[in-house]
């Protein structure tokens, strides 16, 4: 294995452990919340920013699990691309961080919500203030201190390595083209399954919006 393969299986090992960070404690966060938050609601219509016509899209059942679809094709491109030639440990961390909060949100919309809000109805987990009547997760925070290193650091001229890692790589070996051919198989098979889970979760969208024991206690 020479050693930009060893960079590349590296950098793979870091965004799948940042992947898998993220993922548990966000879904943690939001197991807990549900059951011992007052302030935790779902979410089904999507970050406050997008404004009331596109978060309407994302609440919408049929119109929800397009958006779901369309939101993992993105993901899965852009994780592509992070993973496609070497990159600094903090475009890795920055990038990891977005795409994992991201991941762990949608997630939640394909039905791991039934795990960590049982009984709740199709969306997002949301139980930390941020402002006013709204609320933001774990997953969240994530994505915005990804963003955040993100912009840090494309703000700075990039080091001479990482001038080389922008030098168009060698032809592929054989191995390497069985690798690439491997991921892309992996990739249709996650997406198969994204519009599975998103085509069910359109067809089964009823549930509360807020913990049933909350519910049950207000007038």
């Amino acid at each position: 294995m020479d050693g930009r393969q060893v960079a590349k299986s590296r950098q793979r090992w870091l965004v799948t452990g940042v992947f898998a960070s993220v993922i548990c404690v966000d879904q943690a966060g939001k197991w807990l919340a549900w059951r011992s938050l007052d302030g935790s609601l779902i979410n089904s219509g999507g970050y406050l920013l997008l404004g009331p016509v596109i978060r309407s899209w994302f609440a919408n059942p049929a119109s929800g699990a397009v958006a779901d679809v369309m939101g993992s094709v993105v993901l899965i491109a852009a994780l592509g691309r992070l993973l496609g030639r070497r990159r600094s440990v903090h475009i890795l961390l920055g990038g990891g961080l977005v795409a994992a909060g991201c991941a762990s949100n949608l997630l939640d919309r394909l039905g791991m919500h039934h795990w960590s809000a049982p009984g709740s109805a199709r969306g997002v987990v949301d139980f930390i203030p941020s402002g006013g009547a709204s609320r933001c997760n774990l997953a969240d925070l994530g994505i915005v201190l990804g963003a955040m290193l993100l912009a840090f650091t494309l703000m700075h001229r990039p080091t001479a390595e990482e001038q080389d890692d922008i030098v168009a790589e060698p032809a592929e070996s054989r191995s390497s083209a069985r690798a690439r051919t491997a991921v892309r198989v992996a990739a249709l098979i996650a997406l198969l399954a994204v519009i599975t889970l998103a085509v069910a979760g359109a067809m089964d969208h009823q549930g509360v919006y807020e913990p049933p024991a909350r519910a049950a206690i207000e007038p």
